[in-house]
């Protein structure tokens, strides 16, 4: 296992989660605001030096999607529980992404996983869903409080929709694969 920069900056977005809570939960929004931006912008920087510096790895292949579903999933989990995201918009977004990888696994448990590249429309729908916790998040910042509420309902419905419509996309492209997993067995 090799600990590259971009495996390190992955795992600091999933330790960050539990400063990121508390700091929602004792009502810090401007510190955990920074906290989310500073978690996206690791993000980014492990594929910029992973591409740039050619440390990409295995590891990383499988720990930075890994770790974008864990913050994202457990925001939206954390948020919900203190009534500042909708149930319904929650249930989406954490069950696409269990069913995918209850799905990886279920498709991919007797052989090797691939390392999955992800589709346009999941890249958008990451990016909603990122915009989603944004604006909920920005309510509570004094600075920013209520210059995002009028975009409240369109970013949540367009993450519902994004959501529901790249749960298809890869829920096809996952039959896809078995079916030519099973017909290369023939």
């Amino acid at each position: 296992m090799i600990m590259t920069i971009p495996n390190m900056l992955s795992l600091l977005r999933i330790i960050s989660l539990p400063f990121l809570f508390y700091l929602i939960r004792d009502d810090y929004p401007t510190a955990a605001l920074c906290v989310l931006v500073g978690s996206w912008l690791t993000d980014l920087l492990d594929g910029f030096i992973a591409r740039t510096f050619n440390q990409r790895s295995k590891l990383g292949s499988y720990l930075d999607p890994i770790a974008d579903k864990i913050v994202t999933a457990s925001l939206f989990i954390f948020l919900t529980l203190f009534d500042r995201m909708p149930l319904w918009l929650t249930v989406i977004v954490v069950s696409r992404d269990v069913v995918i990888f209850g799905g990886l696994l279920v498709v991919f448990m007797p052989r090797k996983f691939p390392v999955a590249s992800p589709s346009y429309l999941g890249k958008f729908t990451t990016f909603f869903q990122a915009l989603t916790l944004f604006v909920v998040m920005s309510d509570r910042v004094p600075a920013l409080k209520g210059y995002l509420t009028k975009l409240y309902p369109v970013v949540l419905y367009t993450t519902a929709v994004l959501t529901v419509l790249s749960f298809v996309q890869y829920v096809l492209r996952g039959i896809a694969l078995l079916n030519r997993g099973i017909a290369a067995e023939k």
